[in-house]
């Protein structure tokens, strides 16, 4: 009788742009609802209510004032604003209609602004009992694609003038004295407002972001960054990439002083001098070719620092809203993805800063699914947590805020195709699958194992095979070929991660 030997496995990162049997063997072919954190590749959380908005959230961003997380939402002809608990109608006069994608935000001194493109920008002063007032000194009959936030000022980029379209000119005010906005935006010899125009490469502006002593500002193939010089010039321009830049706004977040930026066509990070993709030979095409053309604009990401995560979320082919997040690990590069409940935004931020001590008598969760604290507060330095925005049906979810989908189990799944064994040219026998798999004791997770004597022929694959977990500490199968395919899934109402796997192969030979 032959030998068993026991082959060890670690994959980390889904790779979905080479053919499976040239991917590496760190890696896996495949994958839904599955991220990577902490070395190991875990079933992502769930999510959960945070509050019942008074209208459809499009857009929304949070605002810390003292104790209190604020979340600001923007609804197609409406704007309020939430504790979490209560809901306030703060909706500016004159509101009009608008859509997904063309929301942004800007918050300076801690006081958000916002604009739609539409009407002119608009901030609110964070009293609940107020609405929200178009931005002092403001030109009248003028409007901006994108309001930000840089040092003094508050950046107008994409600007209508009122009379046309200056899509390479960038508007910034008056310096705002601490705790106010800005009260001027004409330039005059008395202040620092000015504009600069960027019109020397082809096409509009899109977005711009805070990166460091820079503002960069995108187009969607050139990247310009404004450095502040004071003076007479206030701000001077100088161009930093003449092949990237960015197709929709809201598609930039700041990481550990660099910008991680979905530009349409790619996932780059920059340092405002050099950039490099991080999902090359990844899922690049994964995700561009994923994307319905006529939602890219909608298009948005999102970066919690806690767990290294990025979010990048986008409409696939066919989908009404946002469906879809590759989930990239920003320690690792590892990618992993996600679905989404078809949202129109997702942002970072806090749902609760000072939650109360929750009592044993007043926790409403079933013991074996409650992910809350006890008895004590949850402790974050970071503004970490994630709240999609739910047009459909009318929600603001909490990310991590439980293990299920709104009380639903979630089904995911990881697999790595056309593994090669023994060298890739003996043949083998694999006879069990001992996976280091950690999770709810009790739950099943189903795990399949395929073999195929050369890459053209497709996979044989074994019929399910249950593994309980905190029960079973292998599966026996009987698969034979000279590349072997292991998957794993399960639809489960708590999370549960892998860290390895070993193999019991028996060698058959040559032939």
């Amino acid at each position: 009788m032959k030998s068993i030997s026991y082959q060890s496995f670690k994959h980390t990162g889904i790779v979905t742009d080479l053919p499976p049997e040239e991917v590496p063997p760190g890696n896996w072919t495949g994958g839904g609802n599955i991220q990577f954190q902490d070395t190991s590749t875990r079933r992502v959380g769930g999510y959960k209510s945070m509050v019942t908005p008074s209208a459809a959230p499009q857009f929304s961003v949070n605002v810390v004032v003292g104790p209190v997380s604020y979340w600001v939402y923007c609804g197609a002809t409406t704007v309020h604003v939430t504790d979490g608990v209560a809901n306030w109608n703060i909706t500016p006069t004159g509101l009009s209609a608008t859509q997904v994608g063309e929301w942004s935000c800007g918050i300076l001194n801690g006081i958000p602004s916002f604009s739609n493109g539409i009407n002119p920008p608009f901030y609110w002063d964070l009293v609940t009992a107020n609405i929200c007032k178009t931005l002092p000194g403001w030109p009248a009959g003028a409007s901006c694609r994108v309001i930000r936030a840089f040092k003094f000022h508050l950046m107008a980029i994409n600007v209508f003038d009122g009379t046309g379209q200056l899509g390479s000119t960038v508007w910034w005010s008056a310096s705002a004295v601490p705790g106010a906005v800005p009260t001027e935006w004409t330039p005059t010899a008395e202040n620092d407002a000015g504009d600069i125009d960027l019109a020397d490469t082809p096409g509009a502006l899109v977005d711009g972001l805070a990166l460091r002593d820079l503002f960069v500002v995108y187009k969607d193939n050139a990247t310009y960054a404004l450095s502040y010089v004071a003076g007479q010039y206030t701000y001077t321009s100088r161009k930093l990439f003449l092949t990237s830049g960015l197709s929709s706004s809201n598609c930039v977040v700041e990481i550990s002083g660099e910008h991680w930026v979905f530009t349409g066509s790619d996932v780059i990070r920059h340092d405002g001098q050099n950039f490099s993709s991080v999902v090359q030979d990844k899922t690049k095409h994964g995700i561009v070719d994923a994307i319905d053309p006529t939602k890219v604009t909608w298009s948005c990401v999102a970066a919690n620092s806690r767990t290294q995560q990025l979010w990048i979320c986008v409409a696939t082919q066919g989908s009404p809203y946002l469906n879809k997040a590759w989930v990239i690990n920003t320690l690792t590069g590892d990618a992993g993805e996600r679905d989404l409940p078809l949202v129109a935004h997702v942002a970072r931020g806090l749902v609760d800063a000072n939650p109360p001590d929750l009592q044993w008598d007043t926790d409403s969760q079933a013991w074996d699914q409650d992910v809350t604290f006890w008895d004590q507060q949850a402790y974050s330095p970071n503004n970490d947590s994630f709240v999609m925005a739910d047009v459909d049906s009318v929600q603001l979810w909490a990310v991590d805020q439980a293990d299920t989908a709104n009380g639903q189990p979630i089904s995911a799944y990881c697999e790595r195709l056309s593994l090669p064994i023994n060298d890739n040219i003996l043949r083998a026998l694999v006879t069990a699958v001992v996976p280091r798999l950690e999770g709810e004791p009790g739950e099943v997770i189903s795990i399949r194992v395929g073999g195929q004597a050369f890459f053209s022929q497709p996979i044989t694959w074994s019929d399910p095979l249950p593994f309980v977990i905190g029960v079973d500490v292998a599966v026996q199968c009987l698969v034979e070929g000279r590349l072997i395919s292991v998957r794993f899934a399960g639809k489960t109402a708590r999370q549960w991660r892998i860290y390895s796997y070993k193999l019991a192969v028996v060698d058959l030979g040559l032939y």
